[in-house]
């Protein structure tokens, strides 16, 4: 027998959106908790770091590995953002390189106006995706707002929409997980707002 002719199986690796997703889902419910005064934000910190900072960031630079560019910028830009903001709340209690004034909801309203542009190219995938980077943005920006104005409202309604994406997030996480692990689809994600130029299918599910 040839075996030199015989095809051999695509090796077949996992969607690193999984523990993408899964980080985004816990580091931004835990966030905003404290943001409400639910809990403090001594879990912000660890959370905040491990699984919006790391696992974001590996999941971001696995993507870069099967030529997802989008989920490569994504969940890198946010894998960094949570890095940086635990870093803040350590900068505040040990008075080192401590970041004061505008800096803070500035940088936030900055991640706000990525969030959008994000949704943008997410339009091209269903319509779950860029609905939660829609909410990603609008919560950022009033967070921001608040601060910036010392207006606590906003930020509370600023909180309740990030809330609402780590929901929606969670639905994603859903019809991922099940389908790329046994195959059946269990939620709809809907249409994609925007046809890629190449005409090809959702590249979410």
């Amino acid at each position: 027998m040839d075996t030199q002719n015989v095809a051999r199986p695509r090796l077949r690796t996992a969607d690193p959106g999984l523990i993408g997703l899964l980080g985004f889902v816990i580091a931004t419910l835990t966030a905003q908790l404290a943001h409400l005064g639910v809990q403090d934000e001594s879990a912000v910190f660890w959370v905040g770091a491990a699984f919006g900072g790391i696992v974001q960031v590996t999941a971001g630079m696995l993507s870069y590995f099967i030529g997802d560019d989008f989920h490569f910028v994504v969940y890198n830009a946010f894998g960094w953002y949570w890095i940086c903001m635990p870093g803040f709340l350590l900068g505040g209690q040990l008075g080192f390189f401590e970041v004061s004034g505008p800096a803070k909801p500035l940088f936030m309203l900055i991640f706000s106006l990525l969030a959008f542009g994000f949704a943008v190219a997410g339009a091209t995938h269903n319509s779950v995706l860029p609905t939660t980077l829609l909410c990603v943005g609008v919560g950022l920006g009033l967070e921001s707002i608040g601060a910036f104005a010392n207006a606590p409202a906003f930020g509370i309604v600023g909180a309740w929409f990030l809330i609402g994406a780590s929901a929606l997030a969670t639905y994603m996480l859903i019809e991922k997980f099940f389908w790329r692990t046994m195959a059946r689809r269990v939620v709809p994600l809907g249409p994609a707002w925007i046809r890629p130029a190449d005409g090809s299918a959702d590249p979410e599910s």
